[in-house]
């Protein structure tokens, strides 16, 4: 079968996060599998027009917000020849492939993005996105196979979009790499928190940067690594540079897949303050390396992981800065967490997830061809 993937960005793509990571590591699946895969993206500064990885081939035009106008010009000069079937990916926006091709179809979706479009794109392009979200996108796509990385992001898209309890949304989980996210030998000397993960607006990394005080109060030596890039981290920056805890704040900007999964291991906990999630694949990745997690009781991560097995779930700032403090400083509660995050996580597996999305892709074909 010949798979078309249309993705706003590549895993090659300075700013790739875990939705690159989960079609990437699918990918790679059905190519070994027999399967022809393409995917069409954004074009960052430096990067080619065409490229090959890991036998699936590469298209590449368009920034931001032009790659939906290149994919319609892209299809039809070269990628309808390439396509059995469509696999269209919301992130944020999807590709709105219904109105251009008659190919089978189905459309994955990581999380509901209402909140967010506000809060990454201001007042009017924000209430742009929702529109899009909110009505095109339920509209469009009624004839298509829909799928969503966690049941909470399944039932907040039914909940806010039109019609959106019509909706026959599958549930299809991210995997992981057992052979990479792997529990470490040896944890940081000092009580050490990690962020690991893009640095944007939503993920509320001032909230996490000003609790340290108390918590350093609280835990002696305690301190706090972020790790990340991407367009907020100025303001991380500057909240750093204000904050009385400021020589126990590291921050280390983008890093390696090597260095990412030594930050996992060694940590002591991992801290997500993020305002919503689709899965939150990096505290997956950390609870494979025996790392429990605090963050908040948002969509997404009050699913991706057990609450009192692998992490601890909190309600308000008060509560997590209690959370963060009890991790730190009671040894028994992080070892009993660690366990039950490595118990987790060894549960999840990219070769299910790439076969549950290939039978969805099948059938969706297969329907068309009747």
């Amino acid at each position: 079968m010949r798979i078309l993937v249309f993705n706003w960005r590549d895993v090659r793509h300075p700013e790739a996060g875990g939705a690159e990571t989960n079609i990437h590591e699918q990918a790679k699946c059905w190519v070994a599998w027999g399967h022809e895969v393409t995917m069409f993206t954004s074009r960052p500064k430096g990067q080619t027009f065409r490229d090959s990885m890991d036998g699936m081939d590469i298209y590449r035009c368009g920034g931001r917000f032009g790659i939906y106008l290149w994919a319609i010009a892209a299809y039809f000069l070269v990628l309808r020849r390439r396509a059995d079937v469509i696999l269209d990916i919301e992130n944020a926006i999807p590709f709105f492939t219904p109105l251009y091709s008659r190919k089978p179809k189905a459309l994955l979706m990581h999380h509901l993005h209402q909140d967010q479009f506000l809060v990454e794109m201001g007042p009017v392009a924000g209430r742009i996105g929702r529109f899009m979200e909110r009505v095109l996108v339920p509209l469009l796509y009624r004839g298509s196979a829909i799928m969503a990385v966690s049941e909470s992001t399944a039932q907040r898209k039914k909940a806010a979009l039109y019609d959106g309890n019509k909706l026959d949304i599958k549930i299809v989980y991210n995997g992981l790499n057992h052979s990479l996210y792997v529990p470490g030998i040896e944890k940081f000397e000092k009580p050490t928190i990690l962020y690991l993960g893009r640095i944007k607006r939503y993920k509320r990394l001032p909230i996490l940067i000003a609790m340290m005080p108390e918590v350093r109060s609280r835990v002696a030596d305690a301190e706090l690594i972020i790790a990340g890039d991407e367009d907020a981290l100025a303001d991380v920056m500057n909240q750093v540079k204000k904050s009385e805890a400021r020589d126990a704040i590291t921050v280390i900007g983008k890093v390696t897949e090597e260095e990412k999964v030594r930050l996992l291991q060694r940590a002591w906990v991992t801290a997500t303050p993020s305002m919503n999630e689709g899965w939150g694949m990096t505290v997956l990745e950390a609870n494979a390396c025996g790392t429990p997690t605090v963050a908040f009781r948002v969509a997404g991560l009050d699913e991706a992981i057990v609450e009192g097995q692998t992490r601890l779930l909190c309600d308000d700032g008060a509560s997590f800065k209690r959370a963060l403090i009890d991790a730190l400083s009671d040894t028994t509660l992080r070892e009993r967490l660690s366990g039950g995050a490595i118990e987790w996580a060894a549960r999840l597996d990219w070769n299910q997830t790439a076969r549950q999305t290939l039978d969805i892709l099948s059938e969706q074909r297969n329907l068309r061809m009747r």
